[in-house]
């Protein structure tokens, strides 16, 4: 398995930062210049996609070199890590990396409530019965997204997020989120809209990455894509990345190493790809020693501090509850391995590993002029 760590110059935080940029908004990051010299045609409208798991792998595996999402991909760029939904998509709509943020993975743990929180649902991961009142994603960890800072430093660029139905008034299709791009678009006024999708993602866990349900997904979303960048006007230009890629894995059961989990003060955390430890003081040795034992084939283990160092989650400000959320150790996932952290579902496929297929996602550029 070839491995991959993230690019923080040539990322998918990195579109956001040229984003940014164009609309006059300083930042300590930079773009991408092959997007800088694109976007220096100053464009009307600007619609930027995201599709959850679509990553290079998926359209090399799924597509022909003349389908559209393939054939205007412009450039290879990395995620950010790990290369999850909850890191990445906030890397995206933020403009800024992990340790920044705050956001690292699927289940974090917020030491004030005691929870290890399921961070896009405000739930308890391993207590669904336990009531949640306050939004604790808003409280803990909001930041100003791309659209609010642009409509800021622009009053005259109409934003737009469009996200599927867990949102209101959220789409029940990604047709039918093109089909309110067209609309924005044929408008005159400025726009400036950020699309989210949760497909090919979902499907990708269930059937895993070389399935026939991965690939009609995968091509009626490039039917859909064809079809908007046949609709927009000369003066649209169409952005289109993913938050990360997917891998085939195999699962591991961890909870049935009863000598690892007495060593643990709380439940595992972050991802099962990318696990976040707690150890009790008087193990924090042994736990090391007896991780590598079972599990250095399949994961690198890392201190907090030698992740940390490692800038894997990136470099700029640290998050005030990274020092929270992070535990003792994280163990990263070097192979088609990955931790089963409850009973819940079965994957075939899954993320927020340092393969290549996790890490790699594509810049895909259109427009008319």
């Amino acid at each position: 398995m070839k491995i991959c760590k993230p690019n923080y110059h040539n990322s998918i935080m990195n579109v956001s930062n040229s984003l940014l940029h164009h609309y006059g908004i300083d930042t300590p990051y930079n773009g991408i210049p092959l997007l800088d010299e694109e976007l220096k045609k100053n464009y009307n409208h600007i619609v930027y996609i995201l599709l959850d798991g679509l990553g290079v792998n998926m359209l090399k595996k799924h597509l022909n070199k003349e389908d559209a999402l393939l054939k205007y991909c412009k450039s290879e760029i990395t995620s950010v890590f790990p290369p999850t939904t909850v890191a990445a998509t906030d890397a995206v709509i933020s403009g800024l990396p992990p340790i920044s943020t705050g956001y690292l993975g699927w289940v974090q743990y917020f030491p004030q409530e005691d929870v290890n929180l399921v961070v896009f649902r405000n739930e308890d991961f391993y207590d669904s019965n336990r009531i949640i009142k306050e939004n604790l994603r808003d409280k803990y960890l909001s930041f100003e997204g791309i659209h609010e800072k642009i409509a800021r430093f622009n009053p005259n660029v109409k934003t737009y997020e469009l996200f599927p139905s867990f949102r209101e008034g959220g789409s029940e299709s990604f047709a039918s989120e093109i089909e309110k791009v067209c609309a924005i678009t044929s408008m005159t006024d400025q726009s400036f809209s950020y699309v989210y999708w949760i497909q090919p993602d979902i499907i990708e866990h269930q059937a895993g990455i070389d399935s026939d349900e991965v690939k009609t997904t995968v091509q009626q979303l490039n039917k859909d894509f064809e079809e908007l960048i046949s609709e927009i006007n000369d003066d649209t230009l169409v952005i289109c990345i993913a938050d990360h890629g997917l891998i085939d894995i195999k699962e591991m059961q961890l909870f049935k190493y009863e000598d690892i989990m007495s060593m643990l003060i709380r439940l595992p955390s972050l991802e099962p790809r990318a696990t976040n430890f707690f150890v009790k003081e008087e193990y924090k040795l042994e736990f090391k020693i007896k991780f590598n034992q079972y599990f250095s084939q399949y994961f690198t283990l890392y201190s907090k501090q030698e992740i940390l160092d490692s800038k894997l989650f990136g470099e700029g400000t640290q998050h005030s509850m990274i020092d929270h959320i992070l535990g003792d150790y994280v163990a990263v996932a070097i192979s088609d391995y990955m931790f089963t952290l409850n009973d819940e579902k079965m994957y075939k496929a899954h993320h927020a590993g340092l393969s290549e297929a996790e890490m790699m996602v594509p810049l895909i550029l259109y427009s008319k002029k």
